[in-house]
């Protein structure tokens, strides 16, 4: 097992449990299910296999609580973005935009780059070997973020961004599709930026066309 330094706090050290997960987390994300072993793992943390089989049993359920955790955090991420009560409708897109930007480039050089960043979108791809309990956290995120996103929705309505018969299911609908796309589109488009344009004409034209004639718009930035 590497030695950890004699003078780092022990509350500032990460649990060997935790450390897997972590790194797991970041080889699957690179790799996908199948590309990622125990021993690749066990390699990058300087430890036997043994080590992760004694805290997580196999591989299967390791992916299932590596999941589980991402999609927890990655939820309350949006729904802290998405449930502001302070920010409107396209200022909230930018900040979509800027979590994932964030998460963009722990993976990807620059921002015209096309490798995996999401733990969800890579994940998605490979859900035929996925564990039922990990393609249940998987299937949660849509759902989690599909209510947060309907409270947004709602209360850009109440804020008076939207026309009283703007159609606001509808507009949750398209602004769930384009969260749960993020990943894939900017694998598909090799950079970032082109995601960035997608949200901004999203506001520009679905938003807009919907906010009260002579209402004042909100800067997105």
């Amino acid at each position: 097992m590497a030695r950890k330094s004699d003078g780092e706090p022990a509350a500032s050290r990460l649990s060997m449990r935790d450390n897997i997960k972590k790194v797991a987390t970041e080889l699957l994300i690179r790799h996908g299910y199948h590309g990622t072993s125990f021993r690749h793992i066990a390699d990058r943390l300087d430890i036997t296999t043994t080590n992760i089989h004694y805290h997580f049993g196999n591989k299967e359920k390791l992916v299932e609580e590596v999941v589980r955790d991402y999609v927890t955090s990655t939820c309350a991420k949006h729904k802290e973005i998405w449930e502001n009560p302070d920010r409107s409708l396209p200022q909230k897109l930018m900040d979509v935009a800027a979590f994932n930007q964030t998460r963009y480039k722990a993976f990807n050089r620059g921002r015209k780059s096309g490798q995996p960043w999401s733990l969800i979108g890579r994940l998605r791809l490979e859900g035929e070997v996925l564990s039922p309990g990990a393609r249940e956290s998987l299937a949660s995120f849509t759902d989690n973020v599909q209510a947060s996103v309907r409270v947004a929705v709602q209360i850009a309505y109440d804020r008076g961004e939207l026309v009283a018969d703007a159609p606001l299911d509808d507009i949750a609908f398209l602004l769930v599709n384009i969260v749960n796309s993020s990943s894939v589109f900017t694998q598909d488009a090799g950079n970032f930026e082109r995601l960035e344009q997608f949200f901004e004409a999203f506001s520009r034209v679905m938003l807009s066309a919907y906010a009260p004639a002579g209402a004042v718009a909100i800067a997105a930035h």
